[in-house]
């Protein structure tokens, strides 16, 4: 490197501090945002950032972990854009609220240490936990149950005309072998416990995604002039179009009604309220007899006890980033990360001490073990985390 390119490169590196330091602040202008991700995005000071972020990360933090973390995959979960739901997904910056984690954290913590900043006692990390995997149980209508994690492909079970059958993609399908003379549907359930996901086309051609601790009911073969499932936890839907038999999905006292589309349902009982999201097509959506249309890249907000909706702008990002394997966090709390992560990773949570009353926004990969997840968090300076067994302490970082 010559004398020229070596002042660009510190001039370079002293500008991403400054604007790194006013984005940490909140005190950055619109300009200056965008000239900051002008250096994130860009394959040419790609190297530079990356560099950057590792080197003033290592400065602060001597633990093993810590150095192990994967910039260049963060970097390309949030910069390279992938498919969703056959649609090009936009680079995370686009929504303007997100941003990402990976790209603030060193520069939060290293701020934060240049300001007094005293350490808690760390907590151990004992063991660490994977992440979660394709594991769910088939509950046939006769009451016996189909463990899918270790199952091998082939058919599984006949109902009637419909035989069942786990393909190569290790998802399970519903296919019609003949015509069902059944008079009542044989309902089936699939199932994913904590640390667990699935997928299953139904035999009207339907695909239905379920994450961690989620559920749906539906029939071997749909009878009668309309289709009906019902779920728990949360599940992404693809619609098969009928227009002479219309779907609905029941979900508590709600239900949802298309002839066709793509939607995601969030409805776990510990989540202090539900979504429904619409990304092609529309719904009509029922709660306590009164209903509503939506439309794409809406959504509706709502909880079991209050008769009240909210509709709003979704953030289809944010919405899916379970299906694609991300943990997308745009202002959230603690609280709320950790529910997530106790889906995931099928682990306890423990609060050491008064709970922090903090939100993250940014982007991690939700196909890590839990600890990388948890020290791209701690890199903000102000929470710790420990393993112990299968439960996650968290500890709010003192200061002085």
């Amino acid at each position: 490197m010559n004398n020229q390119e070596h002042q660009m490169t510190l001039g370079t590196n002293d500008r991403l501090a400054e604007l790194f330091q006013k984005y940490v602040d909140k005190s950055i202008t619109e300009e200056e945002h965008a000239e900051l991700f002008v250096y994130i995005r860009n394959p040419e000071t790609k190297e530079q950032v990356l560099a950057f972020l590792d080197e003033h990360n290592k400065k602060v933090q001597s633990d093993a972990l810590v150095h192990e973390i994967d910039w260049d995959g963060m970097y390309a979960n949030i910069t390279n854009p992938k498919k969703l739901g056959g649609r090009e997904r936009k680079p995370i910056w686009k929504y303007g609220a997100a941003a990402a984690i990976l790209l603030v954290a060193s520069l939060t913590i290293y701020f934060a240490s240049n300001h007094s900043t005293q350490k808690s006692a760390p907590l151990a990390y004992h063991n660490d936990i994977l992440p979660g995997s394709e594991k769910a149980v088939l509950t046939l209508s006769d009451g016996s149950e189909i463990v899918l994690d270790n199952t091998a492909d082939g058919k599984l079970a006949t109902q009637g005309g419909i035989s069942i059958e786990k393909d190569a993609n290790g998802q399970i399908v519903y296919l019609v072998d003949g015509k069902s003379t059944e008079d009542q549907p044989k309902i089936n359930t699939l199932s994913t416990p904590a640390g667990g996901k699935f997928s299953v086309v139904l035999s009207d051609g339907s695909k239905v995604w379920l994450n961690a601790s989620s559920s749906i009911k539906f029939p071997a073969a749909f009878v009668g002039d309309t289709r009906r499932v019902e779920i728990k936890g949360e599940a992404y839907f693809e619609i098969a179009k009928d227009k002479s038999k219309p779907f609905y999905v029941k979900s508590g006292n709600s239900e949802v009604k298309v002839l066709g589309t793509h939607f995601n349902v969030m409805a776990y009982p510990d989540e202090y309220r539900s979504e429904l999201t619409l990304l092609e097509g529309s719904v009509q959506f029922t709660k306590n007899g009164q209903s509503q249309l939506l439309k794409p890249g809406k959504q509706i907000i709502y909880t079991e006890a209050e008769p009240e909706t909210r509709q709003q702008e979704a953030n289809i990002e944010e919405v899916m980033a379970w299906k694609n394997d991300l943990f997308v966090f745009n202002n959230t709390s603690i609280d709320e990360i950790m529910k997530e992560l106790m889906r995931w990773y099928d682990v306890k949570i423990k609060y050491e001490g008064e709970k922090p009353d903090i939100s993250f926004t940014g982007v991690i990969p939700r196909n890590t073990n839990v600890s990388k997840v948890l020290k791209t968090l701690e890199l903000t300076g102000d929470v710790v985390f420990g393993i112990e067994n299968n439960v996650i302490t968290c500890e709010k970082k003192m200061r002085k």
